[in-house]
C-alpha cells in the first residue's frame, strides 16, 4: 500500500499579475491531489505608508490586497478547471489561504519552519530580477534546518503527467539516505511512473562507485519494479550529461538531493556571469539533506 503521507503541507507563494504562477499553480495542485496534501496559498504584500496614513486607511488598503489575491486565485482555478481538470471535483483539496502584509522571504521562513512545510513550489521566469529573488529563497539557510523540499518550475514549462522520474546522485552517502530513496519510490507509485536512478560523475569510469553503500541501497530497490533502472553517466560536464539523459528518456521530473552547493548551482545556472535561469527544461525536485 502506498504511503500517501509522504507530504502533509505544500506551500505555494505567488505574486499578482505574473503569468509564471499560473502554470506553477497547476503543478502545485497536481502534487497536492496525488499526495493528498494541504495546499497553502501565500501572497505577501506591502502597503505604502505615508504621512497621512490612518488605521482606517491602512486596513482598507490591506482589504484591497486581500481581494486582489482572491481574484488571482480565482483566475488560477478557472484556468485549471478549463484546461487541466477532468471533473469539477478535481479542486476539492484542502486549501489554506494566507494573504499577509510583510516580507516574502520572512513569511516563507516562518511558515516553513513553524508549520513543518514539506514542499515549496517556486516558478522561474525569463526576467533576471525575478529569478534573483527566487534564487535567494532557494539558497536560504532556512532549508538547512528542516527537510523542506523545493519543486522548481522552469520558465515555459507546461504541466504534463509524471511518467518518468530521473533521480540524479553522485552516490555519496548522506544522513538518512534510505529515506530519500524510499520517498522516490513512493512518488513513483503515486504517479505510476518509472524511475531512472543515474550516477553522475566527471571522473573516469574506473571509479569504484559500484562498491558504495548508496549503490547497494539502490540495487535493493531495483528488484521491486522492472520500471526502476540504474545508469552511470560520465563526462566533463555533469549537467550536460544529466540533461542529455533527461532528454533521451523523456523525463518529466528531475530529482536531486542538495548536499553540495556546487552541484545545485550547476543545475540552476550555467555560469555566474550569465542570466540566472534553470538549465533543466523539466521541473526539478530538490530534496534537502537533513543534517541533524
Amino acid at each position: 500500500m502506498v504511503n500517501a503521507s509522504i507530504m502533509r503541507k505544500i506551500l505555494f507563494p505567488f505574486e499578482l499579475d505574473n503569468p509564471v504562477y499560473r502554470e506553477a499553480y497547476i503543478h502545485a495542485i497536481k502534487f497536492a491531489r496525488k499526495i493528498k496534501a494541504e495546499l497553502i496559498l501565500l501572497h505577501v504584500f506591502q502597503v505604502e505608508v505615508g504621512n497621512d496614513i490612518t488605521k482606517e486607511k491602512f486596513n482598507r488598503l490591506k482589504r484591497d490586497n486581500w481581494f486582489k489575491a482572491y481574484n488571482e486565485i480565482s483566475r488560477f482555478s478557472k484556468y485549471y478547471l478549463e484546461d487541466h481538470a477532468r471533473v469539477e471535483t478535481d479542486l476539492q483539496i484542502r486549501f489554506d489561504y494566507r494573504f499577509v502584509h510583510g516580507n516574502l522571504s520572512d513569511e516563507i521562513k516562518n511558515i516553513a519552519m513553524e508549520e513543518e512545510v514539506d514542499l515549496i513550489v517556486l516558478p522561474l521566469s525569463e526576467k533576471k530580477e525575478f529569478n534573483k529573488r527566487q534564487m535567494k529563497i532557494i539558497r536560504d539557510n532556512v532549508f538547512e534546518r528542516n527537510r523542506t523540499s523545493l519543486l522548481v518550475i522552469p520558465h515555459g514549462c507546461n504541466f504534463r503527467p509524471v511518467g518518468n522520474i530521473v533521480f540524479a546522485t553522485d552516490l555519496k552517502l548522506l544522513f538518512n539516505y534510505q529515506k530519500y530513496i524510499n520517498d522516490i519510490v513512493t512518488y513513483a507509485r503515486l504517479f505510476d511512473s518509472s524511475v531512472h536512478f543515474i550516477h553522475v560523475s566527471s571522473k573516469a569510469k574506473a571509479e569504484t562507485w559500484d562498491q558504495s553503500d548508496t549503490y547497494k541501497m539502490i540495487t535493493q530497490v531495483l528488484s521491486k519494479d522492472p520500471r526502476y533502472t540504474f545508469h552511470s553517466l560520465h563526462g566533463k560536464s555533469i549537467i550536460e550529461s544529466v540533461n542529455q539523459y533527461v532528454a533521451e528518456c523523456q523525463a518529466d521530473l528531475l530529482v536531486v538531493v542538495r548536499h553540495q552547493n556546487h552541484f545545485l548551482e550547476s543545475i540552476f545556472q550555467q555560469s555566474v556571469s550569465k542570466e540566472i535561469s534553470l538549465v533543466s527544461n523539466i521541473p526539478v525536485l530538490v530534496m534537502r539533506e537533513k543534517r541533524n
